[in-house]
């Protein structure tokens, strides 16, 4: 379904497409949503496929390349943290997200939260005495930093430690993340007697508190293992958002899970959304293992095995769980899709507010789905460099950040700078992404300026520069609009 200048509204398949389409005359069961877009509607381009699986393929591969606005979107979320616990002689202990290295790092979890994360290593710092700096300042440094002081390391970097004793503690840290905290504790309170009993007090009081910042670390150990390749997944929703997340095992390895977000959800069910997801989220880049989990059926169970098939060149069953293991597999990903989905309200409602308020101080007629800001910078006039900042509901939006090299020989003068940024933005090939507002790096000066090019090239979207206030500080900043000061920041918008 095609808008005007050609916009891709909707994709969708169907067996009849007669049928299809009559249900869509259907007005008064039809949501409000699908009400307004078929009122946009100006056209309507049909494929012919051979088969309902190359329909499905077809259709996610529009889907992916044209973005159409009505469609489910599904968006990557940020993977779980993890601890990871570096494979070097000195092995250092962090927080880690992303994918994984297999021969760098040995990982523990994924935990819930960054916070979970955060407290963990704390304490496995205080019973172990790890150490959480980075390996140049291991290596380089000629005395201990304030880890030591505060008895939160060892100090291998200088030798405070042998590397016998410090692969201990790795070893023991390491029990202790894959739940066998009972073995370790018994091991440290042996230690501690032998030290007591040989009237080594120091030593027996330091494997002492070792025991009780042990007692203070909780991890809920579940096996993350699983004989075959596989992945679990789990859906859950909150009226038009969707969390999809997804663990995956290869060669029995724990690879990862990682929360995708699918909105525009309100007019499908949880399997269609699935079903959608699944077929969009493998591709020859991501091969499908042999076996999916799923928590519940799906549509269209029998093609999307076919079409996956088309994908991994070897069949691809969808399963559900039939025991302990795999439900236990299931249950755990359903949890952290519940999290990742609260979590991602609360900055969705965070975020609300925040441009409710930026709406009320810059007048806007509607609240913003995108803010674009601006700046320049510059060395003496040389490597001239423009910037663009994308933000909205969802937070700050880096994947749509561009950077903008000046082309025009200006030697550094801003005003030019801008001019060059804004008319390259609004005619060139992000020309049809109109944001809600612009914020502009500047003082009045660049007001005029911003507004002759937008009249230029026929655009209206509300602005406002900010000059920066006195001595640089926050809190003192200066906005204009249309030629005027508009007030003065007082701590009263961020």
């Amino acid at each position: 379904m095609i808008g005007d200048k050609d916009k891709v509204l909707y994709i969708g398949k169907a067996k009849n497409l007669k049928s299809r389409l009559s249900d869509y005359l259907q007005f008064e069961n039809l949501s409000e949503r699908i009400r307004v877009m078929l009122s946009q509607v100006v056209k309507v381009e049909i494929f012919i496929t051979e088969n309902e699986i190359e329909a499905l393929l077809l259709e996610a591969q529009l889907i992916k390349s044209l973005k159409p606005t009505y469609n489910i979107v599904l968006k990557d979320g940020r993977s779980y943290p993890y601890i990871t616990i570096s494979k070097h002689d000195y092995p250092r202990i962090a927080k880690y997200r992303g994918k994984f290295k297999k021969n760098e790092f040995h990982y523990y979890g994924p935990f819930t939260s960054a916070a979970a994360v955060k407290q963990t290593i704390l304490s496995l710092q205080k019973a172990f005495l790890l150490r959480v700096c980075s390996d140049q300042y291991f290596s380089s440094t000629k005395r201990p930093c304030i880890e030591y002081q505060i008895k939160r390391c060892s100090a291998p970097c200088i030798n405070k430690i042998t590397k016998d004793d410090y692969c201990q503690s790795v070893k023991q840290a390491r029990n202790t993340l894959l739940g066998r905290n009972k073995e370790v504790k018994e091991q440290l309170l042996f230690t501690m007697r032998k030290c007591s009993s040989e009237e080594n007090y120091e030593l027996a009081a330091i494997y002492r508190d070792r025991v009780k910042f042990l007692e203070q670390i909780q991890i809920q150990h579940t096996d993350f293992s699983f004989e075959k390749d596989a992945d679990f997944f789990s859906i859950v929703r909150e009226e038009d958002l969707a969390c999809i997340s997804v663990l995956s095992f290869r060669n029995k390895d724990n690879y990862g899970s990682t929360p995708y977000f699918a909105e525009n959800c309100g007019d499908h069910s949880n399997d269609e959304i699935l079903s959608t997801f699944l077929v969009n989220f493998y591709n020859s880049a991501n091969i499908p293992p042999i076996q999916i989990y799923v928590p519940d059926s799906i549509v269209d169970k029998e093609i999307i095995e076919q079409a996956l098939y088309k994908v991994a060149q070897k069949p691809v069953k969808v399963l559900h769980a039939k025991n302990k293991k795999e439900r236990d597999l299931l249950k755990f990903i359903y949890n952290n899709s519940q999290h990742s989905l609260e979590q991602k309200l609360i900055d969705y409602r965070n975020n609300l507010e925040k441009l409710e308020e930026l709406s009320k101080i810059f007048l806007l007629p509607n609240i913003p789905k995108r803010i674009e800001v601006y700046d320049n910078s510059h060395i003496f006039g040389n490597q001239q460099i423009g910037v663009m900042v994308v933000a909205g509901q969802e937070g700050f939006l880096k994947s749509e950040y561009r950077k903008f090299t000046i082309k025009e020989e200006i030697s550094g003068d801003d005003y030019k700078m801008m001019k060059e940024v804004l008319t390259r933005r609004f005619s060139g090939n992000m020309k049809d992404i109109m944001p809600d507002f612009l914020l502009i790096d500047g003082g009045p000066g660049h007001v005029s300026i911003v507004q002759n090019v937008l009249e230029v090239l026929n655009i209206n979207v509300p602005f406002a520069c900010m000059a920066k206030g006195h001595d640089r500080n926050a809190g003192n900043e200066r906005f204009y609009m249309l030629g005027e000061e508009l007030f003065r920041m007082k701590n009263q918008f961020y």
